[in-house]
């Protein structure tokens, strides 16, 4: 029986070594990649639920359209069209009522006949609102 030198033990020391430092590498990337693919099961998992609850909204509002249309006679939903949502057909016209352009200095505002009282002084901001109303550029 011979003793192993210095050399040789220094030798099985490192491999043993670099072993085990590669085990417990491949250790911790099992872990993580354990836990990334848990996290992404349950991600998985919530975007389904999602997808059904949204499924579900969409069937809801179809069914709901649906009755808010056969509910209604084609009068009453030209009515709330052109009513609440402010919809119009095609070939209609809109009217816009546009104020009286406002008088020079040179002529003098004399009042309506039968009406003494004045009018309200239009707010600061009416030429903004006119130019882009009228689409007049300054």
């Amino acid at each position: 029986m011979t003793r192993p030198t210095a050399t040789q033990k220094q030798l099985l020391t490192f491999r043993q070594g670099v072993t085990i430092l590669a085990i417990f590498l491949l250790s911790v990337f099992a872990f993580k990649y354990a836990q990334n693919v848990m996290r992404i099961r349950a991600a998985q998992e919530e975007l389904a639920e999602l997808e059904g609850a949204v499924a579900g909204v969409q069937e809801e509002q179809a069914a709901v359209d649906e009755d808010f249309v056969n509910s209604m006679s084609p009068a009453e939903v030209e009515a709330f069209a052109k009513e609440e949502m402010g919809w119009v057909q095609r070939g209609e016209l809109i009217y816009i009522p546009i104020p009286a352009a406002p008088s020079t200095e040179g002529e003098t505002n004399a009042p309506a006949r039968g009406n003494s009282q004045e009018k309200a002084p239009p707010p600061p901001n009416w030429r903004q609102w006119m130019a882009l109303i009228t689409d007049a550029g300054d």
